[in-house]
């Protein structure tokens, strides 16, 4: 894949920049590094809230913060080529493991690659750090409505 940022965004981007989502759905804080292969983002474990079993975190928090990750890169590319920003959501995931679960207030790094891309889908491995821990993994699968100005 070709890198197709340009300079004029600086990083890193607040994530409410790039996403139309809001608390407590907003999940991501930050974009910190970008290219067409790969972004890095910043998230918080939230120390209560709708992704919650007991004490411990849901999967799907997981998931969706990678989800989250991999649509702050395609709003950052659309928006560093002066193309508008599009709707998208999460349609398959595959291989996702949760190894470690986390603790409310730990500062998270998120790291999205993406591994194929064919028109509107974008296939990407998604991995989930507390420091050098890797709590979760998985592959994405992620749809964007191009059609749309």
């Amino acid at each position: 894949m070709e890198n197709t940022v340009k300079e004029e965004f600086e990083l890193p981007m607040p994530a409410g920049l790039l996403l139309p989502h809001r608390a407590p759905m907003l999940l991501v804080d930050s974009l910190q590094e970008c290219n067409s292969e790969r972004a890095v983002v910043l998230a918080r474990l939230p120390e209560k809230g709708i992704f919650f079993a007991g004490d411990q975190f849901l999967p799907e928090f997981f998931v969706e913060l990678i989800a989250q990750a991999a649509a702050l890169q395609n709003g950052f590319i659309a928006l560093s080529a002066g193309k508008p920003l599009h709707d998208g959501m999460l349609v398959g995931l595959e291989d996702f493991s949760l190894n470690k679960n986390g603790h409310g207030g730990e500062r998270l790094r998120v790291v999205v690659e993406k591994t194929f891309e064919f028109g509107a889908i974008s296939f990407l491995k998604g991995e989930v750090f507390s420091n050098e821990d890797l709590l979760a993994t998985g592959n994405l699968k992620v749809w964007e409505d191009l059609k749309k100005p």
